[in-house]
């Protein structure tokens, strides 16, 4: 895949804050990955399986050796092009059903930086993101006070006429690439440059270690936001899960 450092980076820097902040596992098999979410509130499955591995046969027969014990999981199988429908026709061939295909986005820091239009800071202290939290909390936000250690996770809000009102997280597990893992503002505060203030500033923050390359994956919401910024879609995952018995 031309662009596998997007995925890389998408992997690991997603995988680094489900471990800090919820004490999740990863694993590489080496035909798939894995990460293990437990009972962590993540999402509506506690498995999610990597393919790393063109052949869907290896990756099923992977998926079979782990210790699943009637988890729900689903898998992520990554391409290049955005169509998917030769990927889906081999998976369905193995009982696997499509659940959707999305983008990872990439990037390539500019300079200069524009200016910030929103007072933006980064969260130093408990008292900082305790504050944050009670004021994010009322469309159920929170900055997970787990990431507030850890050198390769940094929470910035921020600040309108006064009162914080959006927070962005930035992960550098990767020592060349940074990911946008979160980006949110209240809904009465969007359209005010507020979510561009933050992309700015976490563009700033990779600058100055050296870190030239971005990743996310956008929610639909912010596509255009990204896109502004000249963010595109370098490479492509597809989501399976494996169908559901129908009883007789």
């Amino acid at each position: 895949m031309e662009h596998a450092w997007v995925v890389e980076a998408m992997v690991s820097s997603y995988n680094h804050v489900y471990q800090v902040v919820h004490n999740t596992k990863f694993y590489d098999l080496g035909v798939v990955a894995v990460s293990d979410y437990g009972s962590a509130p993540i999402a509506s499955f506690q498995i999610e399986f990597l393919a790393k591995d063109d052949d869907p046969r290896k990756v099923i027969e992977a998926i079979k050796k782990y210790a699943v014990d009637g988890r729900k999981y689903v898998l992520n199988v990554f391409h290049g092009m955005p169509s998917a429908r030769a990927i889906k026709a081999q998976y369905a061939e193995f009982g696997y059903e499509f659940v959707r295909t999305g983008p990872i986005l990439g990037f390539n820091i500019e300079t200069p930086m524009r200016e910030e239009t929103a007072y933006i800071r980064k969260i130093q202290t408990r008292a900082e993101l305790d504050e944050a939290n009670e004021q994010l909390k009322v469309e159920n936000e929170s900055i997970p006070p787990e990431t507030l250690e850890d050198p390769d996770i940094h929470n910035f809000i921020g600040e309108w006429k006064g009162r914080i009102v959006a927070w962005a997280q930035l992960v550098t597990v990767l020592p060349d690439v940074g990911y946008i893992h979160q980006l949110y503002t209240l809904t009465d505060y969007r359209n005010n440059l507020i979510g561009t203030s933050l992309m700015i500033r976490a563009h700033v923050a990779c600058a100055e270690r050296g870190i030239t390359r971005m990743a996310l994956v956008s929610s639909d919401m912010a596509m255009g936001l990204y896109r502004r910024f000249g963010y595109r879609p370098l490479a492509y995952f597809t989501a399976f899960r494996p169908k559901e018995e129908v009883a007789p």
